[in-house]
């Protein structure tokens, strides 16, 4: 139990210190930002257990570390789809907005377009320095090439090919 509080106490903290930093700038690298605040938690979290001395064993610190890992990976899921606006969320809110009178096919499909869709992911990808652009044409970085091999890695052992 006490392993379960501390892990979801040192999550709290940080997802706390996130929404401060948010609130203040946002940062450009928001993944590699959070990131860094959520792991730069739990270690401080876990020297400082050290240093006070709390009764924990080796299986505890694991237990805790690995709780808040879980979290923390959870929430990047979640908040990359908050991040970058998906195309479901996109379309979701797209058609919410318009109410209960609905959005003729003609406006929708003028708004979902590869502005909307598609420039946004690519720009991602530039910031985050996993793609560049060089004579006209995007290059994957080798930081981008490792993500896409993992993913195509996973998709074919779904047995899904490499299409999207």
């Amino acid at each position: 139990m006490t392993t379960s509080l501390w892990g979801a106490g040192i999550f709290l903290v940080s997802f706390l210190v996130h929404l401060a930093v948010w609130r203040v700038k946002l940062p450009a690298r928001q993944t590699k930002t959070l990131l860094s605040i959520m792991f730069s938690a739990l270690g401080a979290a876990l020297c400082l257990l050290r240093i006070f001395d709390a009764p924990f064993t080796a299986g505890d610190y694991l237990g805790v570390a690995l709780l808040d890992i879980s979290l923390i990976l959870s929430y990047m899921i979640t908040y990359s789809a908050l991040e970058a606006e998906s195309p479901s969320l996109i379309i979701v809110m797209t058609v919410a907005a318009a109410g209960s009178a609905g959005l003729p096919r003609d406006e929708f499909d003028a708004m979902m377009n590869d502005d909307n869709l598609v420039k946004p992911r690519i720009q991602d990808l530039l910031r985050d320095k996993m793609a560049y652009l060089e004579d006209g044409k995007y290059r994957l970085t080798a930081k981008g090439a490792f993500m896409a091999g993992l993913f195509t890695f996973y998709r074919g052992i779904l047995g899904r090919g490499k299409g999207g």
